[in-house]
């Protein structure tokens, strides 16, 4: 049975206060399987990362993971339909429930060229890179492959970081301290004078569109040498903040996966990532190229240093002492400055990154990929979700409630905006709120 972590009730708190943070995976197969096929491909996957198949368990001095006892059966849906749309969006819509079912579902749509898959899974078990990993896992086994990297079941943080030692510890404290003032810096940054808002939405809104390799590599040749697509992203986000503020340095937020320090390349289910922020000038928000060039020096500090690691050091290390119930009531505490304040001056992206390599057994059977979510709600902006597929920038806007569909749509225009994206250009998708099959 695993056993239940400090982040695990960190994120449990999180749920409380800003929903489940669940997280949908579409894929559009031009091939069916049946549904022995899915249920091994499930169960083998569960063998593999045991927590997605319990559920969680509050307690006051330690919460727990319990194994779901009911028939697989109950996580592994096969429905046919004649609107695969909107089963779709019913499916993306409906929550997992992290303290009574499994913590994955699989959801299938036969269709006219084949299946639909529809992977849900709950940030309470894993992060962006533990949905990749455990994509990666399911599709070895639906095709009957082995996955590329060890699967590692351990969950611990100090195992996802087990490149770190003592020496790391001097480097590691200043890192601390210099995390420890990041609100100070955010306080001064110009708010948000131009709210995301919808007094009468009542349901998420949600966009999808794609930049094209064609275009992503124009946009890349215009920014200073070095600068990665996350920094393009990160740029394109302080201009976008910059449009919807007066006055002062901008913020910018970011999630880092703290994978990067393991000792070796592995698979891992768990929550090992770690929010960053940038303060990016004002004026270097002007036009792109300036944006991207100073978020780079910002976001290299980063890259070498230990700024990760180190936003979760000293919450770890009191989690760890503290009683878990205690951890999940100081995340109430904690979470209006670390999220909420950033969030009101500017942006926030999670970049899941290339997703090719985790994808490779579905090969060219794999028609499309979107992801859905974060589902979410209190934020004061709509957030964006990222990846890379087959040399193509897939962005995905997630608005709360309170925001609707039209603040996922002005968010998507400015976007467009910010990163120079000229009216009408072909893109790789069509832009829809629903659920269209891409083009």
């Amino acid at each position: 049975m695993p056993r239940a972590e400090v982040t695990d009730a960190g994120v449990f708190g999180l749920m409380k206060r800003y929903g489940d943070l669940c997280i949908h995976a579409v894929l559009d197969l031009n091939r069916a399987f049946s549904r022995d096929e899915l249920e091994l491909a499930v169960s083998r996957t569960i063998g593999a990362f045991p927590v997605l198949g319990h559920r969680y368990r509050p307690g006051l001095w330690r919460d727990r993971w319990e194994p779901v006892e009911t028939p697989l059966s109950t996580c592994v849906h096969l429905h046919r339909t004649s609107d695969v749309e909107a089963a779709t969006e019913r499916w993306v819509r409906r929550t997992l429930v992290p303290t009574e079912e499994r913590q994955l579902r699989v959801v299938a749509l036969p269709t006219e060229r084949g299946i639909r898959l529809i992977l849900s899974v709950l940030h309470l078990a894993v992060d962006g890179a533990g949905i990749a990993a455990i994509g990666h896992v399911f599709g070895a086994h639906l095709y009957g492959l082995e996955p590329s990297l060890p699967v590692e079941r351990r969950r611990d943080l100090p195992r996802a970081l087990d490149r770190l030692g003592w020496l790391h510890a001097p480097l590691l404290a200043k890192e601390v301290l210099r995390a420890a003032a990041q609100p100070l810096r955010h306080l001064v940054a110009a708010p948000r004078t131009r709210a995301y808002a919808d007094r009468s939405a009542t349901e998420p809104g949600m966009r999808h569109f794609v930049v094209p390799r064609a275009t992503l590599e124009r946009l890349r040749a215009t920014c200073p040498p070095g600068a990665s697509v996350n920094d393009l992203l990160l740029g394109a986000l302080a201009r976008a903040s910059a449009a919807r503020s007066k006055d002062g340095p901008v913020v910018v937020t970011y999630t880092m996966d703290l994978r990067r320090f393991g000792a070796e390349p592995r698979l891992m289910a768990t929550n090992a990532s770690t929010i960053l922020s940038l303060v990016v000038p004002r004026e270097a928000t002007v036009d792109l190229p300036s944006a991207v060039g100073a978020v780079r020096e910002l976001t290299s500090s980063h890259r070498t240093g230990l700024a990760g690691p180190a936003f979760l050091a000293a919450p770890y290390a009191l989690g760890v002492a503290a009683p878990h119930a205690l951890a999940r009531r100081l995340v109430g505490v904690i979470a209006p400055v670390v999220a909420d304040l950033p969030f009101s001056r500017g942006l926030a992206v999670t970049n899941i990154g290339r997703v090719d390599d985790g994808l490779k057994a579905f090969g060219d059977d794999l028609e499309s990929l979107r992801i859905y979510g974060p589902n979410h709600h209190r934020f004061s902006a709509p957030l964006v979700v990222a990846f890379g597929f087959r040399g193509a920038l897939h962005l995905h806007v997630f608005a709360s409630p309170s925001i609707g569909a039209a603040g996922a749509l002005e968010l998507e225009a400015e976007l467009k905006s910010a990163l120079d994206l000229i009216p009408g250009a072909p893109l790789a998708s069509p832009v829809e709120t629903k659920f269209p099959r891409e083009q």
